[in-house]
């Protein structure tokens, strides 16, 4: 078995193969992403990853962030280029799915809850303030959902809803982070799970750099 590292410089590579592959304006496209081309042959795939402008320019497959945002850890450089193969242009569904519900996700259900929910509730479980607080500085909308919902749009077709339920003298306090069901059309499961975890220790990160 290879290294960590070495199957993300695998997985990344491959990625970038595959878009090279493909119709780089289509994928933009269904990816909600802007497309230019130089004439030197240059392509340029430009969109929002967790409010941060990014550019990816092919046939590298370098990524970087506009204005000063710093650099995009590897792991996540493999989300966004498996955002890229995988979006289909399916408009968002409108309707909240846990992880369980989408395709695949049963599976990888344990795994989801101990990487994604447990450390959103042990963290923000006591003080949902806390999570809105820092999830507004990333682009974050309040929802109507159990005592502190909050919407983060880590790509243009893929919201996330974190939900959090105050505890009581008789229940600890829950929280739960949902899905748009169209969320397959644009990620696999696998990276679903990637995903919210690099959501929410970003949100932890935060939010301890605050106090």
């Amino acid at each position: 078995m290879l290294p960590k590292q070495e199957n993300y410089a695998l997985a990344r590579r491959l990625a970038v193969e595959g878009l090279l592959r493909s119709n780089l304006k289509e994928r933009a496209t269904r990816g909600g992403a802007s497309y230019e081309q130089s004439r030197n042959g240059e392509v340029q795939v430009g969109f929002k990853y967790l409010g941060r402008e990014i550019l990816v320019s092919f046939p590298q497959g370098t990524i970087e962030t506009r204005n000063g945002q710093g650099p995009i850890p590897l792991r996540e450089e493999i989300l966004i280029l498996h955002y890229l193969v995988t979006a289909s242009g399916a408009p968002l569904t409108g309707n909240w799915v846990s992880f369980s519900e989408i395709a695949g996700g049963a599976f990888y259900n344990p795994v989801f809850l101990m990487r994604c929910k447990s450390p959103l509730v042990k963290f923000f479980g006591e003080d949902p303030q806390a999570l809105w607080s820092v999830a507004r500085e990333m682009g974050g909308e309040l929802l109507s959902l159990g005592d502190l919902g909050v919407k983060i749009r880590p790509f243009p077709f893929v919201p996330l809803a974190l939900v959090l339920w105050r505890g009581d003298d008789e229940f600890p306090a829950e929280g739960s982070i949902l899905f748009d069901a169209s969320v397959s059309e644009y990620l696999p499961v696998e990276d679903a799970v990637i995903l919210a975890e690099s959501v929410i220790w970003k949100l932890i990160k935060k939010a301890m750099g605050n106090r």
